[in-house]
């Protein structure tokens, strides 16, 4: 079984906000409780999106809530190497092949129709897509219980650099999730549905599996995912505490002797002890009061 570190991969994309502050937590009490390092990783290779200062918000919030991590911050942008190196030992394993099929031409379809397979050579101004074939990816999570997806019915092929020449998110996260560095996964549920394609690849670059666990997500009134676009209130660091006493709760922990008087170390700390991600199975998507 895996035993390396436990991690909290945001993208800097905007201010943080509750639903950072809940997935990062979970990650955290899960790491210490697991007794293993706890990692930042900004998951920043999609620069047209990046927004300035959003790094430094994000962890600033993390220290605000006493959130400390293990090591240095790392950053996607800074092991590019890694990435087409793996997209090279794909090609050189026969999977990948070159797409130039529109996000109109695409829809309509479920899942990729396979239009261009046989284009194997490079084509300029093309996405890297790899072939899946018949595979079925399984695995057990922390939270969810037994997970299976037949691949080549969910998705298809899948793009694993972009048109505009940025390594796809899939790629990158199961190049740095299959590190020797990492052993622990726990992230927000609406990620879920990528880890079936980020174990095919890391299967097929012969990469460590981490252990997975997948905790509900904030959603607002409308059922709608916290996030910039949805205009979250970015956490007020000012009202640590609060915050983190409201994460702490809907993250099935009611029963510890949390005060909102407490600092954030001390229901940290008490957190820690009492951190069991099973008690959150039955629970996909929590709505904010």
């Amino acid at each position: 079984m895996a035993a390396g570190a436990g991690r909290f991969a945001p993208s800097p994309t905007g201010p943080p906000h509750l639903g950072s502050l809940l997935a990062a937590t979970a990650s955290f009490l899960d790491a210490r409780r697991a007794g293993v390092p706890w990692r930042v990783r900004m998951d920043d290779l999609d620069a047209p999106r990046n927004q300035p200062g959003a790094e430094g918000a994000i962890l600033r919030a993390l220290e605000a809530h006493g959130l400390w991590w293990d090591g240095p911050v790392t950053r996607q942008s800074e092991n590019l190497e890694a990435y087409e190196s793996a997209l090279l030992e794909l090609q050189t394993q026969g999977l990948v092949f070159f797409c130039d099929c529109t996000r109109s031409s695409l829809a309509g379809h479920a899942v990729y129709p396979g239009s261009c397979r046989d284009f194997r050579e490079f084509r300029p101004g093309c996405a890297m897509r790899v072939r899946v074939g018949g595979s079925t990816v399984e695995f057990e999570d922390l939270i969810r219980g037994h997970q299976q997806e037949d691949l080549a019915t969910s998705v298809g092929d899948f793009v694993v650099k972009r048109r505009d020449g940025i390594i796809a998110y899939q790629l990158a996260t199961a190049v740095d999730d299959g590190s020797s560095d990492i052993g622990r996964v726990i992230r927000g549920n609406d990620l879920l549905p990528n880890t079936g394609r980020q174990l095919f690849l890391m299967d097929r670059l012969g990469l460590q599996r981490p252990i997975y666990g997948h905790v509900p997500i904030l959603v607002n009134a409308q059922g709608q995912k916290l996030s910039k676009q949805t205009h979250a209130d970015p956490l007020d660091p000012g009202s640590a505490a609060v915050n983190l006493l409201r994460v702490l709760r809907w993250l099935g922990l009611a029963s510890v002797d949390l005060a909102a008087e407490s600092d954030c170390e001390s229901l940290l700390r008490q957190a820690v002890r009492s951190w069991s991600p099973g008690h959150l199975r039955s629970v996909a998507a929590i709505e904010i009061s």
